[in-house]
């Protein structure tokens, strides 16, 4: 080759990059796309209240009133952790000069979401990061690479990332810490210095600033250094695991002082820090009772957040393989296991059964394993590949299985993304209320659910939701006796129509009928026609399937193919509008519900 065609460093370093920089490209897209799909209604209800909560923070006169818990600075929540208000804070203070609209704090949501997107992108780019990291020595460059960009491209295309990067809430941000100090936690055992600890520390710090449930991190921060501490000889384990604390002390206090700077109120205001982490542990383990949380009655530790996440959170076949992929780190690390094994097993699988285990299993809670779930899979998949030579049938398998899961995961992206082009269900809903229901109609809504019609401009006009009269309906309210259902049982015979928003009330109640057996009934003869309503409308955003149809519903999907209602009651809920065509008495009513003869 001639000199002048050679490739310089600067064309060769390009050549390599540029695989990841299209992933990344093809990540932002999916990911940006749709990021108001609310349309400033806010319909999310935690990143509402983060909203909420970053509105009311304000700037202490003095030193002296900042470093009490009655300072305007106290965000006096405590569910997340002040790290995604603060910076939402600080982001909008410094672009308002350069960006007018955001002076209004109705506008947040503009800033919010984009930078959930943003640190999604970063997340994908350190599973690339990590892949390279821990993937074993014996592994050539080329292959390393291959399985590196192969994990950035699941994660890429991973609808549970794609789908929590469009909303400002502490899952994104917290995914990111903790796929940046498992990054760094493998490279202790490579190289180890100030800067390094620091960085480790500062990762694990503000990951705890994010949310406390990043505490597990510590587990394979230790094995790191544990790993990276040279023994002697004649040590026992015990000075040896001695050596390996004194060497992270350092990195312990950055982590601190990360966490005591971003978070200062967790010790300020200890009370209320104490107060809310205990109360969101309570729900999460099923100790304090929310009627939200009695959607998992039932559900099976382990094996329902497995399912959720293998389905709906990365596709099917790409979900199986990946967590194919954490069973065969299992094996390999029992038998053989290197430092990096020991440090992805060390998170993944402590953090798998402390969730899993919870009562509460919302989807969202599974993302900080998503990047290693990714990682792995293309880890089996290459490694299948690659491996038996002398078995060309299982080669051809393991390439089929590539390429199926890379497919799916890029169809149900696309999918899924597409979702955003059409509007929000409560927006269509909303417009169908305004449009055919005269003013002055009475609407009864479900209690611990959104209220509909949502006020919004339509034909040139301001229609308010208070053009209605909406009673709400406790079905939630024990005991479910014939006094709350006197009382419900009033409201619907007065009713002209009745809102259901979401699955949440119908999609729960009947999974505890024993303490609900009044209002499990209202549900199947509701749905079935039985009580003089009639379903009118059903509204959803298309493709419908990711929202399918559950019991009492008509057309119910089977129970495996039901998702979690944390992953379609936020962005594509379904809407369901009843009609009331019979206005039968109340006293018929409680007659056909059993409750009085």
């Amino acid at each position: 080759m001639p000199a002048s065609q050679e490739p310089t460093p600067r064309n060769e370093a390009l050549r390599r990059a540029l695989p990841i920089l299209l992933i990344l490209l093809v990540a932002a897209a999916l990911r940006f796309r749709g990021l108001n799909w609310d349309e400033g209604h806010w319909l999310h209800p935690d990143e509402r209240k983060i909203f909420f909560v970053v509105s009311d923070l304000g700037w202490p006169e003095s030193a002296a009133q900042a470093l009490v818990p009655e300072s305007p600075l106290n965000p006096h929540f405590f569910a997340y952790g002040s790290l995604p208000i603060y910076l939402l804070k600080l982001v909008i203070a410094a672009l308002k000069p350069l960006w007018p609209a955001l002076r209004d704090d109705a506008n947040m949501h503009l800033i919010a979401r984009p930078l959930a997107a943003l640190f999604d992108l970063a997340t994908i780019y350190l599973v690339y990061r990590l892949a390279r990291r821990v993937l074993p020595d014996s592994y050539d460059r080329r292959k390393k690479e291959w399985i590196a960009l192969l994990a950035a491209a699941f994660a890429c295309l991973a609808v549970i990332h794609i789908q929590l990067a469009h909303f400002y809430t502490a899952d994104s941000l917290l995914t990111f810490f903790i796929t940046l100090a498992l990054t760094l936690a493998a490279g202790v055992t490579e190289t180890s210095g100030r800067r390094h600890d620091m960085a480790l520390g500062a990762a694990l710090g503000l990951a705890l600033a994010t949310k406390v449930s990043a505490a597990p991190l510590v587990l394979p921060i230790a094995v790191a250094y544990y790993a990276a501490t040279p023994r002697a000889e004649s040590s026992s384990m015990a000075r040896h695991a001695w050596h390996a604390l004194r060497r992270m002390i350092p990195m312990l206090l950055v982590a601190g002082a990360c966490f005591f700077i971003v978070q200062p109120y967790a010790i300020l205001d200890a009370k209320t820090f104490l107060h809310d982490t205990g109360r969101e542990a309570g729900i999460a383990r099923g100790v304090v009772d929310v009627p939200y949380t009695i959607q998992y009655a039932g559900t099976l530790p382990l094996l329902y957040p497995i399912w959720q996440t293998a389905f709906w959170g990365l596709s099917l076949p790409l979900g199986l393989v990946g967590w194919a992929g954490l069973a065969a780190l299992v094996v390999r690390w029992l038998r053989r296991g290197t430092r990096s094994d020991a440090i992805l097993l060390a998170w993944a699988g402590p953090y798998l059964i402390l969730t899993g285990l919870l009562y509460a299993k919302h989807l969202r809670y599974m993302l900080p394993l998503a990047p290693v779930l990714c990682l792995l899979a293309a880890w089996l998949l290459v490694k299948s590949i690659d491996g038996n030579p002398a078995r060309p049938l299982l080669r051809s398998l393991s390439a089929f299985v590539a390429i199926l899961a890379l497919l799916s995961a890029v169809a149900y992206a696309l999918l899924f993304s597409s979702m955003y082009a059409s509007p929000h269900s409560w927006i269509s809903a909303s417009k169908w209320i305004h449009r055919n229901l005269p003013a002055g109609s009475k609407l009864a809504i479900e209690h611990w659910d959104r209220a509909l019609p949502l006020s919004l401009d339509l034909d040139g006009a301001h229609h308010k939701a208070a053009n209605y009269v909406q009673v709400r309906l406790p079905l939630y309210g024990e005991p479910d006796e014939a006094a709350k259902w006197t009382a419900i049982a009033a409201d619907l015979a007065d009713s002209d129509h009745i809102v259901i928003a979401t699955r949440r009330l119908y999609g729960s109640i009947p999974r505890v009928p024993d303490l609900y057996p009044v209002a499990t009934r209202y549900y199947d003869m509701l749905f079935a026609g039985e009580l003089g309503f009639q379903l009118e409308q059903e509204f959803t955003r298309d493709p419908t399937w990711l929202n399918p149809r559950i019991p009492p519903l008509a057309g119910a999907a089977p129970a495996l193919l039901r998702p979690d209602e944390s992953f379609v009651v936020y962005d594509h809920p379904r809407a369901l509008i009843f009609h009331n065509v019979d206005y039968l008495p109340a006293d018929e009513l409680l007659r056909r519900l059993g409750v009085q003869d």
